[in-house]
Parts: structure tokens; C-alpha cells; sequence
């Protein structure tokens, strides 16, 4: 009996870069030991995939929550995943070092990261970034999808980059060794912050801008400034950062199913964000996309290999952004997924060194160099 590549190749411990898990526990009272069918970073399907170490974002939208109120909603956000590490102790831990996750390994048990992604809770005090620093978090991105004052984002129309107060919150996270994240940053922020930081950086959950425009994604000059400074990028799974043709075949089952999502929108009383709700929307625009539209595992792939051709294959890593999108390459749904990756790049030509290094050892390097150095 002839033997498959995923039966033959060993498991490869993986290492993501992005989830907004804690938000669905936050907002929808997700139990990740016990999750709903929707949910995509979970203990299980962690488990399943072989995750090993995770990125947790500490997320709130800033259209509700500004000021000291994101400062009060980040807190409740750590809270929560305090609470679930209280009642899975024996699965998951806070890891504050490489050092600290490498033992969590060894116990069996996934180690976790956390990450303010977009830098409102500091609320332009560097006090509040050591307090959160103290309270462990390890990394920070600077931007969401609008400007802060001292930062410029790739969704702001305006164009800027940091300010001096911008320069010294990156200073300052250099010194507490702190992971600088340049996902959603604006070209000028990127540029700017790779100018003061004195350490690797990373970009936790962007693609690639070559193979599509979205602003989101990075360009190829990016990659090469982000291979120079020692970083990774984490490859993003949304598929509107993979391919430009998507929103368009999402556009046409939009008017073409315009009477079942009206009336999938009535079933769940036009709450739009209900997981359920979104979860079978998804559904519907899958089972009836055009395929010349779909994103798959291959346009995933697509972009590691190309960010792997530009910036070198130790600058590549895993960054997918679960719970935080609503829709996903086909056969790349969940945590549960990610050996179906790397199986993928085997069968693209790739080296099991280079696999692992994408599937995780790369992002360890990086953690290992900053949050590990010496003074």
C-alpha cells in the first residue's frame, strides 16, 4: 500500500503569530476548552494541529472603545484569558520568555503569548506600556486600521509615519524587550520604525503585495528592508490579502443569493455579528462562489513562496489571524489545519528544515533574540 506524504512526513510543531481568540471569549463567551463549532484557535483544534505556541491579541475596536476606556477594555481582555488559563492549566500557560515557552513545551502544554494589537490601551502614556509589560504582554502592534496620532496605518488615507513620541514608544519597547509588530502600520510607519529599533521585528499577520494589492499586505521592498533587520512575517489567511479576484466573487453570490441572506439575516434578528450567523453566511458564499474566485490552500502557499523567494525562506512564518476573520482558504479553516501547510510546501519542493523554520522555528528565533537578550 502506497504511503501519503502526510502519512509518511513527521508532525511539525507550529507556532502562529496572530488570534483574536480572546475576543470571542470576551464577546461571545467562547470556553476554549470547550468551543463552538466556529471557533478556530481552541484547545482542540490547537491540539489537532499541532500548535505549540500562540499569539493571543488583546483587540478592542477603537470606533468604541478610546482613552482610558481601551486601556479598562484591554485589562478585562487579559482578565478573561487569565480565567481560562486558571481552568486549563494543565494545557495552556502564559510564556513571558522563549526561555519560559520552551519549558511549557516540554510539560505538553501550548505555550502563550500576549499581544495588544493596535497601541490605543496605552493611550499615549509609555507608563501604561510598562504596566502592560508588566502584566505580560510581549509584543505590540502599533496600528490597527486608522492612525493614532503618532503612527500612521495602511487603512488611514492620510499618510504618515511616526512622530518623535512614535520613535520613543518603539525605543521604549526595545528596552523592555518587547516584540515590535508592523502588521497594519502604514509604508512610512514601517520604514520609520525599522530605523529606531535595534531588534528583529515581526509582521505578525500580513501577506503578500505583489500577489495582491490590498493595502494590508507588504510590499516586496518591505520584505527585503524586513529580511535585512532579522524578522518574519507571519503569512495572513484572509482570503480578500490573498487574491484581488475574491471580493469580486463575493460581490456576485451577493446578488445573485440576495433573498437566502436576507433571510438568513431575519432568522438570527439582523445581529450581524452573531458567530452563528457569520459562520453560516460563510457557508452559503462558499457552496456557491464561482471557483475561479475561491481562495484554497495553494493561494496560501502561494504567498509563503513568494515572501520565501523576496526575503529568504528564515524570514517566513505562520500568522493566519483565526477568530479575527469570518472567512478562510478552503483547507484552511482552523488551527486544526495547519500540518495540511506544511505537507503543502513538502509537496512544493520545500526542505524539512525550511518547513519547520516557516512552520515555527523562524518566529522562535525571534522571540528567543528579543525577549531573551541580555542588557
Amino acid at each position: 500500500m502506497a504511503t501519503t506524504l502526510s502519512q509518511a512526513a513527521k508532525p511539525v510543531p507550529v507556532m502562529d503569530l496572530h488570534s483574536d481568540i480572546l475576543l470571542r471569549v470576551m464577546e461571545n463567551n467562547v470556553d476554549i476548552g470547550a468551543p463552538p463549532p466556529w471557533a478556530q484557535v481552541t484547545i482542540p483544534t490547537m491540539r489537532e494541529g499541532l500548535v505549540t505556541d500562540q499569539v493571543f491579541a488583546v483587540w478592542m475596536d477603537p470606533s468604541e472603545h478610546k482613552g482610558l476606556d481601551a486601556t479598562n477594555r484591554a485589562l478585562q481582555i487579559i482578565d478573561k484569558f487569565h480565567q481560562q488559563q486558571a481552568k486549563y492549566h494543565d494545557q495552556i500557560e502564559l510564556a513571558l520568555t522563549a526561555k519560559d515557552a520552551e519549558r511549557i513545551r516540554k510539560d505538553g502544554k501550548i505555550a502563550v503569548y500576549l499581544w495588544i494589537e493596535g497601541a490605543g490601551p496605552i493611550n499615549d502614556d509609555l507608563a501604561l506600556l510598562r504596566t502592560f509589560h508588566r502584566l505580560g504582554v510581549r509584543g505590540m502592534t502599533l496600528t490597527w486600521t486608522s492612525n493614532l496620532s503618532w503612527a500612521g496605518s495602511s487603512g488611514d488615507r492620510e499618510k504618515m509615519g511616526l512622530t518623535e513620541f512614535g520613535r520613543e514608544v518603539v525605543r521604549e519597547m526595545d528596552r523592555l524587550h518587547m516584540i515590535v509588530d508592523l502588521s497594519h502600520v502604514s509604508d512610512q510607519t514601517f520604514y520609520d520604525a525599522l530605523q529606531v529599533t535595534k531588534n528583529p521585528v515581526v509582521i505578525s499577520h500580513s501577506s503578500c503585495r505583489a500577489l495582491c494589492s490590498h493595502p494590508r499586505d507588504v510590499s516586496d521592498d518591505m520584505l527585503r528592508a524586513l529580511a535585512k533587520n532579522g524578522g518574519v512575517i507571519g503569512i495572513n489567511a484572509l482570503p480578500e490579502f490573498l487574491s484581488d479576484d475574491f471580493e469580486k466573487g463575493w460581490e456576485l453570490v451577493e446578488k445573485s443569493h440576495k433573498e437566502e441572506l436576507d433571510a438568513l439575516k431575519k432568522k438570527f434578528n439582523n445581529d450581524t455579528s452573531n458567530p452563528d450567523y457569520r459562520e453560516q453566511r460563510r457557508q452559503l458564499f462558499v457552496e456557491n462562489m464561482d471557483p475561479k474566485y475561491v481562495v484554497t490552500l495553494d493561494t496560501y502557499l502561494d504567498h509563503i513562496d513568494h515572501a520565501v523567494k523576496i526575503a529568504g525562506a528564515e524570514h517566513v512564518a505562520l500568522g493566519a489571524d483565526f477568530d479575527g476573520i469570518w472567512t478562510f482558504p478552503v483547507g484552511l479553516e482552523k488551527a486544526s489545519k495547519w500540518q495540511a501547510v506544511a505537507d503543502g510546501l513538502r509537496k512544493r519542493g520545500h526542505s524539512e528544515k525550511v518547513v519547520r523554520g516557516i512552520m515555527g522555528d523562524n518566529a522562535r528565533r525571534v522571540f528567543r533574540q528579543v525577549l531573551d537578550a541580555k542588557d
